[in-house]
């Protein structure tokens, strides 16, 4: 019949309580010091299981083992800290068959294991041998308390000797627990003699060492000693040789590289500390990352060939139009053909996404025959991701700039900073040596600690708006890529997208056909943007569509493929953008602006309201600071100028003002509506409506004056996508209309005005 027994559990991370063993216990967890109080007040025995995974605290069936051990309790101590300190006698084995909670103490159904003798005269002879063993482990062993072989020589039970042997040894606790689980004592005595026997030879491979290099160095020689004693322990692990070869190859590399004498001088130092530690040790990992690190970054420049004809070749091929930007970009590359110096200001192209800002880069590099790299630098905050981590622990490593240079594996790269105006504050400075060509040719990463030369490196940056710091700034010259005309993507997307997305896609020429009209469809009512990203997609969608149907028809006929108007709809849909979003129909209080954004201009519709009140001014529509100041300038110059405008004095009193910006999610700021706000403000007051068919953009002052804004061709762009012809300007920006596309130029009709009056006569009916 089983020995069942229900009783309090407690569970041990590290370490293995055996039968006959005495151990001291410091028991910390609620549940475990629940468990020890009541055992002890109870006056009853307790269960110690061990856990599987240390790291967890709470105590589950799943993480504990199934073999544990009962115990009694000796002595009881509670401490001030709530914790509570024991001393446990192991009794017996038991099995867990489960384990539950009650008032938040952890109780164990147990089952008591017997053990298993057969065979009694081989037993013995396991037991002298048991006791053979340790003997001659106890004599190599400085571990063991010195009454150990007094102890085991008193006990006759074979079971009662494997389990105050076990508790001697320093074990793994996956092995004490393996001793613990074999109820055999036959197969427990044999496991205990191969584990003795192993650890015996092991004392015995150490003093061979000690030997071994007691006979080939001086007492006095310390640091010496330690050396062989090191290069004795791993000729014994049979890893010294392949150490040392990969050593030579270190050494004979750093050799050959063109290293600077610091750097060189530098690898050597760390390769001489490197042969005095294990290569498994983790000190050895840190010094042989940085030595691989110095040896794999490039130390020599790449040869290029300069070909004015060749690089404004490639440019007109690979872009459409930006002719001011192509020239640019010449004379840049011209000027370093004469000078072979870098020590020009660092190109920015400025634009919203999709204008073609990367892929100019990489034209430049084309053009240059130089290795291209892009490091995105949006929304880097931290200094050690440009100037690197310093080596003081395992997982340091050099900054991006250094990063980049390996892969690249020459010192004279074009290397793209991308979103450098999202760039954090606390990276800048560092960012600012990096761009410095007074500075680089001697920058040091924190890393690598020695100075590297980065001058040779011509860098081109990238931002979607203005919002650059003034110290970057400084360093750069901006160049500005406005968004694209209608007509300009339709060349873009018959020149260069779908040539490209038919490759991609795999199609051929006689596949698939769509017409102008289908493309300038896709363009105004499936993308809304400056540049030709989305055009992109939409189209790499289409041809997608249009190869499985080739690929279902499995069809050998040659009939080609046309999309036109009438089929768009069937590959993409239902048209996602309307160009009649802007009322047609003019509206008391309602008026049409334009505004920039870093995607591209859009048409910014204003809306005033006279509703009862005191004569305040109310503000909505998720505005920065900059927008409502202007709205506070608009209703100021109204005010003062009430009699001229034909405003009811008392109307100003007994009235307020609500502006309201609509897409009241979407941020809004800037000065450039100071004149839409004031037109709508005196539309509300006068009750006259203003033309629905005119846009207008300029910031205005509090007497009135109507000053200069920017992004002009992304507003006019917007505004003629919007259907919208008769623009309002400021009259500073009349000097712009010149570098506008002709289709503007033709299609819109744009006045210059210098003041508010000149607004409101031409648009409030």
């Amino acid at each position: 019949m089983k020995d069942i027994l229900t009783i309090p559990l407690i569970a041990l991370r590290d370490i293995v309580l055996f039968p006959y063993a005495i151990e001291p216990l410091l028991i910390g967890r609620v549940k475990s010091v629940n468990a020890v109080c009541k055992a002890y007040n109870e006056q009853t025995d307790i269960v110690v299981v061990t856990q599987r995974d240390p790291l967890i605290d709470d105590i589950t069936a799943s993480n504990l083992y199934k073999i544990g051990t009962v115990g009694h309790i000796h002595n009881f101590m509670k401490l001030n800290d709530g914790t509570v300190k024991v001393l446990i006698k192991g009794l017996y084995r038991v099995s867990i068959d489960n384990i539950s909670v009650d008032n938040d103490v952890t109780q164990a159904l147990c089952t008591k294991l017997q053990n298993k003798v057969r065979g009694s005269k081989m037993l013995e002879g396991l037991k002298l041998a048991l006791i053979s063993v340790f003997e001659s482990f106890c004599k190599h062993s400085k571990k063991l308390p010195p009454d150990a072989l007094k102890t085991i020589s008193n006990i006759e039970d074979a079971s009662q000797l494997c389990d105050i042997i076990s508790s001697y040894l320093a074990l793994k606790v996956s092995e004490q627990q393996e001793l613990l689980e074999l109820v055999n004592v036959t197969k427990r005595i044999k496991k205990l003699i191969f584990i003795i026997e192993s650890q015996t030879e092991l004392f015995l491979v150490e003093k061979k060492i000690k030997s071994m290099v007691k006979r080939q160095v001086e007492k006095s020689q310390k640091e010496y000693y330690l050396h062989e004693q090191l290069k004795a322990i791993n000729k014994e692990l049979g890893n010294s040789e392949e150490q040392s070869d990969e050593i030579e190859e270190l050494k004979h590399k750093i050799k050959s590289l063109p290293m600077s004498k610091e750097a060189h001088n530098k690898a050597l130092q760390e390769l001489k500390r490197l042969k005095n530690i294990p290569n498994f040790s983790q000190e050895g990992v840190v010094i042989k990352n940085y030595i691989d690190w110095l040896v794999n970054i490039p130390w020599k420049e790449s040869k290029e060939e300069l070909s004015m004809e060749y690089a404004e070749e490639l440019l007109n091929k690979n872009h459409y139009g930006l002719d001011k930007i192509k020239d640019r970009i010449l004379e840049y590359i011209a000027v370093y053909k004469r000078t072979k110096k870098v020590k020009s200001q660092i190109l920015c192209f400025v634009g919203p996404p999709g204008v073609g800002k990367t892929s100019l880069g990489k034209s430049i590099a084309d053009a240059m025959k130089r290795p291209f790299a892009r490091i995105s630098l949006g929304g880097v905050t931290d200094e050690a991701e440009i100037r690197g981590h310093r080596r003081t622990y395992v997982g340091s490593m050099p900054g991006r700039i250094i990063q980049a240079m390996k892969r690249i594996n020459v010192t004279n790269p074009i290397i793209m900073l991308d979103e450098i105006d999202k760039l954090g504050s606390d990276p800048e400075s560092a960012l600012l040596e990096v761009l410095d060509p007074e500075q680089n040719s001697t920058f040091t990463d924190n890393y690598l600690e020695v100075q590297y030369d980065l001058s040779q490196i011509i860098f081109i940056a990238t931002a979607n708006s203005y919002e650059i710091s003034l110290p970057l700034l400084d360093r750069m010259e901006i160049i500005e890529l406005s968004g694209y005309t209608e007509e300009e993507k339709l060349n873009i997307a018959k020149n260069f997208i779908i040539p490209k997305q038919m490759q991609e896609n795999g199609l051929k020429n006689n596949e698939m056909i769509i017409t102008d009209d289908a493309i300038m469809d896709v363009i105004r009512y499936y993308t809304m943007e400056s540049g030709v990203r989305n055009l992109e997609r939409k189209i790499s969608k289409i041809l997608r569509k249009v190869v499985r149907k080739l690929v279902s028809n499995n069809s050998e006929s040659n009939e080609v493929m046309t999309i036109t108007q009438d089929n768009l709809k069937d590959y993409l849909g239902i048209k996602k953008y309307n160009q009649d979003i802007v009322s047609k129909e003019p509206t008391i209080g309602v008026v049409n602006g334009l505004a920039w954004t870093e995607t591209g201009g859009d048409v910014l519709t204003i809306e005033a309201l006279k509703i009862p009140g005191t004569g305040q001014l109310v503000t909505t529509g998720k505005l920065g600071e900059v927008m409502q100041e202007s709205m506070k300038a608009a209703y100021s110059f109204v005010k003062s100028q009430y009699k001229i405008l034909a405003i009811e004095e008392e109307d100003l009193s007994k009235y307020d003002i609500h502006v309201h910006v609509p897409e009241g999610a979407v941020p809004k700021d800037g000065p450039s509506a100071g004149i839409t706000i004031c037109t709508a403000i005196v539309s509300a007051f006068t009750c006259k409506k203003p033309r629905a068919d005119i846009a207008m953009t300029g910031e205005i002052t509090l007497v009135g004056k109507v000053l200069p804004i920017g992004g002009l061709r992304e507003k006019l762009l917007a505004a003629r996508r919007n259907g919208i012809k008769n623009i309002l300007i400021p009259y500073d920006n009349e000097k712009d209309i010149e570098e506008l596309p002709k289709v503007l130029k033709n299609e819109l009709h744009i006045k210059c005005v210098k003041h508010i009056d000149e607004v409101l006569k031409k648009v409030l009916l």
